[in-house]
């Protein structure tokens, strides 16, 4: 009870076995049926394939196929910048009427400050607390000029009569948050006319001279900013200069705002799973005015502050999964273009393998084709039937020549028999006489072979008939279609399942018929074909003529070679009515050919001295060796 419930068990968990191996029938020990032609076009699409992913991974290893996107992104309150002297440069300074920059504390000075505002919430009351860090000053000099990328374009300014951030005195500028943020964090620049309460290291001038000299001024103002070459993989940040001009007077306060936008590149060099690199900088976004009319000591503010809207670009590399996927469909693409190509020429040459292998074909005899074409010229009437007359000369002896081609090959090997023959009867040298024999036995075994191929009845196509028949299968009238078409429409009906079953029935009549009920019994209880520890054995060999699936493959020649040792013993016993059958089925050149082996073998069997001085078997003269046959006999 249990083993059949475990039998059961088994049985149900082999089911949902999803890598069973499928059951196929070959076709000449193929599981499909292949062609040359195939074959170029898979290697061709293999090939293209391999270069293109080579070219994919040589551009993903130079950093060619990067994809890239940007989207802005709010922000309330932006986040802490922190500025140096590697990413931001300042320089400024006002100008006069002949647009010359100037440093002149006696006429205005300048205090540089970083406001910080932090806002505290106490019984649900916003307390604002400002601070103020001074941020240092100087005359520019070009060693001030840290960022490399742009030395060359402040050397054309004139430097010390210009403002810079003194980097020796501050290391790091910190920018944050908006006005209403909790903390804010900005640079203020205030330009004031000097005075008692402002001056510096200078006295001041009068005041006529003052606003004699703030008369048409302007205010010049070069900032560092950046824009984004999303291309470049290893920094996409390129340095240029900002620069602005306005006017400036004593007479009205102007408040300039300058908003710097946060720019974040982030980069995503994983070649399989996602690797992040964030790189970030602040650039130039935009400016605003503001102008109040009453005069005061304060002429100009000017403002450096984040902006809330952030630009992001995403960068990535297309992965390697990816790049194997693309040209998955890509592959999808060309191969159904190379199956529709191929298709045709496969399913013909299949046809023509299976009628080959099961059918022989009667050669056309092409009849030469009277073309009648209508001239007006005598002359060259009489030059066409001239030409005619000869084309039709050179087609009777050329079919003349193909038709006894076969009877010539027969007439050849006659020929060598009787030389073979004849040298026995010779007075030669025993070392010569056997030499001569076997340049012979070799020239014998070549002819024998060519006469095969030359009564060989195998359908032949050529590329341009696979041409053809691609274009016009189905309704050609050339002969090889009506064979191919009427053979394979014999073979299909053989392939139906419920033929099979037909013949296989028969079977089991016949059985019925020639058999006894206990020889029936004892023929259903026959061994199965037992495979020895070695297979060379001359018993085993034995046994493999009486089962086919030990039967080795042969070729259709050394099928004819083994008709022709048999061919003697079925000679000796035509009282076997089975013999004869078996002999006036066969082709009569075929017949002629075996005959005459026949013969040749009683004669070799009889010369037990030749026999034993050359050691040849009495299968040596039908054994064909290619590779060591003389050309010379050959001919």
């Amino acid at each position: 009870m249990f083993n059949n419930f475990s039998k059961k068990a088994l049985r149900i968990l082999k089911k949902v076995d999803m890598f069973s191996q499928p059951v196929l029938l070959l076709i000449k020990q193929e599981q499909g049926h292949k062609t040359l032609f195939g074959a170029c076009l898979t290697l061709g699409l293999i090939s293209f394939f391999l270069y293109l992913l080579i070219i994919n991974l040589l551009d993903l290893r130079q950093g060619k196929n990067l994809n890239s996107l940007s989207a802005e992104i709010y922000h309330a309150s932006p986040k802490q910048f922190k500025m140096n002297e590697q990413n931001f440069t300042l320089t400024f300074a006002l100008q006069s009427s002949s647009f010359n920059t100037y440093i002149d504390e006696s006429i205005y000075v300048v205090e540089a400050k970083i406001q910080t505002k932090t806002t505290k919430i106490l019984d649900n009351q916003k307390i604002n607390e400002w601070t103020q860090q001074d941020l240092p000053l100087t005359t520019c000099v070009p060693e001030l000029i840290r960022q490399v990328e742009l030395q060359e374009y402040f050397s054309h300014l004139d430097l010390p009569t210009n403002y810079c951030i003194d980097w020796d005195r501050i290391k790091e500028l910190n920018l944050e948050g908006t006005f209403g943020s909790l903390v804010y964090s900005a640079i203020l620049l205030e330009f004031k006319i000097c005075n008692d309460l402002t001056k510096k290291s200078k006295e001041c001038k009068s005041k006529d001279e003052i606003k004699k000299q703030l008369e048409q001024n302007y205010f010049s103002f070069q900032m560092s900013s950046y824009v984004v070459d999303v291309k470049n993989d290893n920094y996409p940040f390129l340095s240029k200069v900002e620069d602005t001009f306005t006017t400036i007077s004593s007479k009205i306060f102007k408040e300039i705002s300058f908003y710097m936008q946060p720019i974040t590149v982030f980069t995503d060099v994983g070649l399989i799973n996602e690797d992040y690199q964030v790189q970030n900088t602040l650039r130039y976004k935009r400016h605003s005015e503001m102008i109040d009319l009453n005069e005061s000591d304060l002429i100009m503010n000017v403002v450096i502050r984040l902006d809330q809207i952030e630009q992001q670009y995403y960068r990535n590399y297309t992965k390697i999964q990816i790049i194997i996927s693309q040209m998955g469909g890509l592959w999808q693409v060309f191969f159904i273009v190379a199956f529709l190509l191929q298709k045709p020429i496969n399913i013909l040459s299949y046809y023509v393998k299976i009628v080959n292998s099961l059918f022989e074909f009667e050669q056309e005899k092409k009849p030469f084709i009277n073309k009648r074409k209508k001239y007006h010229n005598p002359e060259t009437l009489q030059q066409e039937f001239s030409t005619r007359q000869q084309y039709q000369s050179t087609r009777e002896v050329s079919f003349f020549q193909n038709k006894n081609k076969i009877r010539q090959r027969l007439e050849s090997i006659k020929i060598k028999q009787k030389q073979m023959e004849a040298i026995d009867s010779q007075v030669l040298d025993p070392l010569s006489k056997e030499e001569t024999k076997k340049q012979l036995t070799r020239a014998l075994s070549f002819s024998i072979k060519q006469y095969f191929l030359s009564i060989s009845k195998k359908l032949k196509m050529k590329w341009t008939d696979y041409l053809y028949f691609i274009n016009c299968f189905s309704n050609s009238k050339n002969y090889k279609g009506f064979q191919i078409q009427y053979s394979f429409n014999k073979i299909i009906k053989q392939m139906d399942i419920l033929y099979i079953l037909k013949k296989l029935q028969e079977i089991d009549k016949l059985k019925m018929i020639l058999l006894t009920e206990s020889q029936i019994k004892i023929f259903d209880y026959l061994q199965k074909p037992t495979i020895p520890l070695d297979t060379d054995s001359a018993q085993f060999k034995i046994n493999q003529n009486y089962y086919s699936i030990l039967k080795p493959i042969k070729s259709d020649y050394q099928k004819a070679i083994d008709a022709q040792n048999a061919f003697k013993d079925i000679v000796e016993n035509l009282d076997n009515p089975i013999n004869i059958k078996l002999i006036n089925s066969i082709d009569q050149t075929i017949v002629d050919l075996l005959k005459m082996k026949k013969d040749s073998l009683d004669q070799l069997s009889s010369d037990d001295v030749c026999v034993s001085e050359q050691r040849y078997d009495r299968n040596a003269v039908l054994t064909i060796d290619i590779n060591q046959r003389h050309s010379s006999l050959a001919n």
